[in-house]
C-alpha cells in the first residue's frame, strides 16, 4: 500500500463498498444506509454519531503534521469546506428524519462554524492522535458511501448494465458511453464531496500525496460498481 501511496482507509472503504454495504443493506440495520425514510431510532442514532465523529475530527489537529509549506494552501483547502458541509447536511438531515426530531439546522450550523474555525485557527486547535482522528471520520465516510451506493442501485434497478456496456461499442449514437460517463461523473462528484473533502481537511497530505488520488478513485469506482451490482441483485 505504501508503494502506491494508499492508506488503510482506502482498502477499508473498498471492502466496505464491495461487501459491507450489501450485507448491511440486507440486514435490520438497512435504514442506516438510507436517506430518511421510515423512522428508525437505531439508524438515526448511528448517523448522528457519525456526524459527531466527523465534527470532532475536523475540530482537532494531529501531532506531527507535515509543515504548512508542504501542504495545499489554505485557499485550496477552503474549497473543500462547502462540499464537506454539504455532506454533513445530507447525513444530519437523514438522522433528523429517522429520529423524527428537528435538529438538522442546529447540526448544520455547528458543522459550518467548526469547519470554518478549523481553517482559521490552524495550529491553535486541540490536539488529537492522527490515527484517532482518521478513525473518527471513517464512519461518516462509510455511511455516506452506503447512502450513495443505495441511491445508485435504485437508479440501475431497471437498467441492464450488460447491455449498456455492449452499447458502448455497438451503438453509433454514443448513448451507452454517455450514460456510463454520467455515472462516472456522479461517482467523481460524490467522491470529491464525501471522501476527498473530509480526508483533505482531517488529514492534509503534502502536494506529492495528491498524485495518488486518481489511483484511490479507480479503486473506489471498481469497488462501488461491484457493490452497487450486489445491491441491485438484492433489491431485485
Amino acid at each position: 500500500m505504501k508503494a502506491l501511496g494508499l492508506r488503510l482507509e482506502d482498502v477499508a472503504l473498498a471492502g466496505w463498498n464491495l461487501a459491507g454495504v450489501p450485507l448491511v443493506a440486507a440486514s435490520a440495520l438497512a435504514p442506516v444506509l438510507a436517506f430518511g425514510g421510515e423512522p428508525s431510532a437505531a439508524a438515526g442514532t448511528i448517523q448522528l454519531l457519525a456526524v459527531g465523529g466527523a465534527i470532532v475530527a475536523i475540530a482537532t489537529r494531529p501531532l506531527g503534521a507535515p509543515p504548512p509549506s508542504a501542504l495545499p494552501s489554505s485557499e485550496a483547502r477552503l474549497g473543500f469546506i462547502a462540499p464537506l458541509v454539504g455532506a454533513i447536511t445530507l447525513v444530519a438531515g437523514s438522522a433528523s428524519a429517522h429520529l423524527e426530531a428537528d435538529f438538522e439546522g442546529l447540526v448544520i450550523g455547528v458543522a459550518f462554524i467548526v469547519t470554518t474555525a478549523a481553517m482559521a485557527l490552524g495550529d491553535r486547535l486541540p490536539v488529537l492522535d492522527a490515527g484517532l482522528r482518521r478513525a473518527f471520520i471513517f464512519p461518516f465516510i462509510a455511511i455516506c458511501a452506503g447512502i450513495f451506493n443505495g441511491f445508485a442501485a435504485d437508479l440501475l434497478d431497471d437498467m441492464d448494465v450488460g447491455q449498456l456496456i455492449t452499447a458502448v461499442t455497438v451503438d453509433e449514437t454514443g448513448f451507452g458511453l454517455f450514460v456510463i460517463g454520467m455515472i462516472l461523473a456522479g461517482l467523481a462528484a460524490f467522491y470529491a464531496m464525501l471522501v476527498v473533502a473530509p480526508r483533505v481537511l482531517v488529514t492534509p497530505e503534502p502536494w506529492t500525496g495528491c498524485l495518488v488520488w486518481p489511483a484511490r478513485f479507480v479503486i473506489y469506482v471498481v469497488s462501488a460498481v461491484l457493490g452497487i451490482g450486489w445491491l441491485a441483485v438484492l433489491g431485485g
